[in-house]
């Protein structure tokens, strides 16, 4: 099974991430098949079969993404379609549904939240995909082995903390196991 679907149906939050780190493999190896088959497929997959499935998917990743012109910047539409239902039901959380615990873990990372979407020039992008970037963000940085501040470690744990419960209220709904308490 491919990373991506078994991240897909275990956490969203994790598969968001991880379809964001593929795009910019993607985009690292310019495109090209060949060089991402030869210098990460082939080192991270160690079955031959298991090896063109997934070469296979990239093929597809990279078509969409060269389609949609983001080359350079930008997220493929399986991407924003699961993005956009994590928003739903995130703005479903903290309006209709009475999910307090939901409701008190959005209002302790709020001020982050604002704070990153500030320094970011990021207007238009909802709470879920700030926090989703910001995390993808941190990843980036720990790769580059940059040290991170405290305050900003605080918000990454506010933006993990969230979706974390987010991706198990996901999970629930998609099994038609969340409880639709309306508020009165």
């Amino acid at each position: 099974m491919l990373i991506a679907n078994q991240k897909k149906k275990e956490n969203i939050a994790e598969y968001v991430i991880y379809m964001f780190q593929v795009e910019t493999i993607i985009r690292s190896f310019d495109f090209k098949i060949d060089d991402i088959f030869d210098h990460y497929i082939c080192v991270m997959t160690s079955i031959e079969e298991a090896r063109e499935d997934v070469k296979k998917w990239y093929l597809e990743i990279i078509a969409e993404m060269t389609e949609k012109g983001l080359k350079e910047k930008g997220h493929i539409a399986r991407v924003h379609e699961v993005m956009d239902e994590m928003n739903f039901l995130h703005n479903t959380l903290l309006t209709s549904l009475e999910d307090t615990e939901y409701q008190e873990i959005h209002a302790e990372a709020g001020g982050y939240i604002q704070e990153l979407r500030d320094k970011s020039g990021t207007e238009g992008m909802s709470d879920i995909e700030i926090c989703l970037t910001g995390l993808y963000g941190k990843l980036t940085l720990k790769i580059q082995k940059k040290e991170i501040s405290e305050e900003t470690e605080l918000a990454f744990e506010s933006f993990t903390r969230l979706l974390a419960v987010l991706a198990l209220r996901y999970k629930d709904f998609k099994s038609g196991n969340l409880k639709f308490q309306l508020n009165n």
